[in-house]
């Protein structure tokens, strides 16, 4: 499947919100609004737009997440590497500082996944908050809003705004109309 999308980009200036997404948030995007739909174009077209401005990004653990999918669905991977350059942001010093007092904090909470823990990997989530907090990101995810470890409950401890996918669409004003 070709992953380009049949639009040009125009040139949006005055972006001020810069969003960084997690691995279920760009799941949940290519499940409920598939790029080759063209009912959701405008989605996709926002996000190319955003990720222009680099005001739409992700981080490096986020693309080794998607990197280590073996399903088949590869839509996702061909995405991020297509728009790897002004989409994956490294983590850097600063957030690896910034991600400490939170693994701390967190650390017996079921915040991380006991089975990466156990093989010894890397979680993005930890430093999906800390990026966030460093250059002061909006943080889109798609996990529960109401469990205390979760992503959007330890953002709010740490004073990052966490949305779902929706609120992003509804917060960049896009809309369906009805053609017809």
């Amino acid at each position: 499947m070709d992953v380009s999308l049949p639009y040009t980009l125009p040139y949006y200036d005055n972006i001020e919100t810069i969003y960084v997404i997690d691995t279920c948030g760009l799941i949940k995007l290519e499940s409920t609004f598939p790029p080759n739909n063209s009912t959701f174009h405008a989605v996709w077209q926002e996000i190319d737009i955003l990720i222009s401005q680099h005001c739409f990004r992700t981080i490096d653990f986020v693309e080794q997440e998607i990197n280590e999918y073996v399903g088949e669905k590869d839509f996702l991977k061909k995405w991020v590497a297509k728009r790897k350059k002004e989409l994956v942001f490294e983590t850097t010093q600063q957030c690896y500082e910034k991600a400490i007092p939170i693994i701390n904090s967190e650390f017996n909470t079921g915040f991380f996944d006991a089975k990466k823990q156990a093989e010894g990997k890397e979680e993005a989530d930890v430093y999906l908050i800390a990026y966030s907090i460093v250059n002061n990101c909006t943080l889109i995810t798609n996990e529960s809003k109401t469990k205390p470890n979760k992503i959007p409950a330890v953002s709010r401890k740490n004073g990052i705004k966490c949305i779902d996918i929706y609120d992003f669409i509804q917060e960049r004003g896009l809309i369906m109309i009805r053609t017809k």
